[in-house]
Parts: structure tokens; sequence; C-alpha cells
């Protein structure tokens, strides 16, 4: 059963943009999985320091695969600096 995981990250005072395109680098590595059937960062309209990162995966399995994936990993590292909150929506 397929997945879809909608997150929203507020970065940082400052951090904006670097958020911004760590999150595309995360999509265009994620991407390439072959789980993965669509991956979408959004910009808040309302908000420069918001952002929503729309993900499908084939499986909840994928899902948590794809978390310790190198791109992943490497997203993690610079997490705290860049990511003053982090909500998740609820899984459908």
């Amino acid at each position: 059963m397929s997945i879809i995981k909608q997150t929203i990250y507020q970065s940082r005072k400052n951090k904006e943009k670097e958020l911004e395109i760590k999150l595309y680098n995360l999509k265009n590595l994620l991407v390439d999985f072959e789980a993965c059937d669509y991956f979408g960062v959004y910009k808040s309209d309302d908000c420069d320091d918001e952002f929503l990162v729309y993900e499908e995966w084939k499986s909840e399995e994928d899902y948590i695969a794809s978390q310790d994936s190198e791109a992943y990993k490497s997203f993690q590292k610079t997490y705290d600096e860049l990511v003053l909150k982090k909500h998740n929506l609820p899984v459908f």
C-alpha cells in the first residue's frame, strides 16, 4: 500500500535559503529511488521561512528505508542548524 507523507519545516532566522537548497538537494536525490513516486518541495506563500515537503512512496517500508539513505543522512547533518520547527501532518 502506498504512503503519503507531508512535513512542514520552519527555518531558523536567516536560514531560509539554505534550508530551501537542502530540501531541493534532498528531493533531487530521493526522486531517483524506484520506490519514490513523488517528492515535492513547496515554499509558503505567506511565510518565507516555511516549507512543505510532500512525499509519495510505494510503501511505508520504502519510506523508512529512504531515511537510512546517504541523501537523508546528509540532510540530517545540517538539520539542527537550519530547522527551527518540524511538523508532521497525518500520514495517508
